[in-house]
């Protein structure tokens, strides 16, 4: 089972859903897949976990007469099709009225928002397991209903984002913070703890990888520091003689000659000075250096 089957079969098992959490949903699910038209419902899809979803909720929150289709389309290889009508009869314009949901209403109810959300992602969502990546897509078959869907999830405070991927339009999320937030939203709790314990194992593992990094660098730069000064401290003393620096440089000439593979701080706590002083007396020696290579 897909990481994206787990959560949507943790969200669909969730009991003591509200009717007008019901609603949101098939709203969500409807709108997703621009299945609700003037005088009817026409729904085609090819999960039969989502058409079975789809259909009970009719089920629950209308006494309308449903139409259920299966059939095989050979387009693009062969493939489950799921039609799902609610077709012209009395009550039909009073139940499209109960699900026609404003901007408004959306962002301003959390069950409303809750229901929206979660038909939108058992429609046409999908999330990638966060142990290879953050990642939570919706693929929307109309571009004003993904524009809609966007600027809610903006409304949010999520780092939401958009834009047009397999003929479709993408609203996509990528921060784990606001996916986990999703979680929340739409139910699934035992998903969500999951996902926090991946993602804190994941933070962990790259603090830890990111200070041996930085210790390794450290290293390297101390040992590149320490070849270039007594490569400078050879020059010297072949071409001038070490005895004619002066006695502060000599000694740090000396303690580097000693310890070639000690920092700057640790040749200073040698002497008894400070670091910014050992750097002062090596960019002395650096310039006797630079001099000498000059009048080579």
């Amino acid at each position: 089972m897909s990481y994206s089957s787990q959560v949507k079969t943790e969200i669909t098992s969730r009991e003591s859903i509200t009717n007008l959490e019901k609603l949101a949903e098939l709203y969500g699910i409807f709108q997703s897949k621009d299945a609700i038209g003037r005088y009817e419902i026409n729904l085609r899809v090819e999960n039969s976990f989502l058409a079975k979803r789809v259909y009970s909720l009719l089920k629950e929150v209308t006494t309308l007469k449903i139409g259920i289709k299966y059939s095989i389309c050979n387009k693009l290889g062969e493939h489950n099709v799921f039609s799902i009508e609610v077709f012209r009869q009395k009550g039909i314009k009073e139940f499209l009225s109960s699900l026609q949901f404003r901007y408004i209403d959306i962002v301003s109810h959390e069950e409303i928002l809750k229901g929206y959300i979660k038909g939108m992602f058992l429609a046409c969502g999908y999330m990638k397991d966060p142990k290879k990546e953050y990642a939570m897509d919706f693929f929307i078959d109309k571009k004003e209903i993904a524009e809609d869907f966007y600027r809610i999830l903006l409304h949010n405070k999520k780092k939401v984002f958009i834009t047009k991927k397999r003929n479709k339009t993408l609203v996509y999320l990528r921060n784990s913070e606001d996916i986990m937030d999703m979680l929340v939203l739409m139910g699934a709790m035992k998903q969500f703890f999951s996902y926090e314990e991946t993602t804190m194992m994941k933070d962990l593992k790259n603090k830890t990888i990111r200070e041996m990094n930085w210790e390794v660098a450290n290293e390297t730069k101390t040992l590149n520091t320490g070849n270039y000064q007594i490569k400078m401290i050879e020059y010297i003393e072949e071409n001038m003689g070490l005895n004619n620096l002066t006695p502060v440089l000599l000694e740090a000439v000396q303690i580097r000659l000693e310890h070639p593979e000690s920092s700057l701080q640790e040749l200073a706590d040698f002497i008894g000075i400070s670091k910014s002083g050992i750097r002062n007396r090596f960019r002395r020696i650096e310039g006797i250096y630079e001099k000498l290579k000059e009048e080579a």
